[in-house]
């Protein structure tokens, strides 16, 4: 029958994928948030924005929290 064809594959190992998807998309995130953090051309005198060298603090503890996150 089907069912006995179905246990037949039983001790075929799926791999576990979850965890290269899961990395994938911390470091796409973590890529995304550096790319959207980009400093400012202070040639174009952008209103409000004088001082726009920094580092970013909340982006990097956030990697690390999900980088960190990523080996529990």
């Amino acid at each position: 029958s089907w069912c006995s064809l179905l246990f037949s594959y039983d001790w075929v190992g799926i791999p576990l994928v979850y965890t290269q998807v899961v990395t994938l998309a911390v470091y796409t995130f973590f890529f995304a948030c550096l790319i959207g953090h980009q400093f400012l051309d202070t040639d174009q005198g952008y209103q409000g924005h004088d001082l726009n060298i920094y580092i970013p603090i909340f982006t990097l503890l956030q990697f690390f929290f999900y980088a960190g996150w990523l080996k529990v």
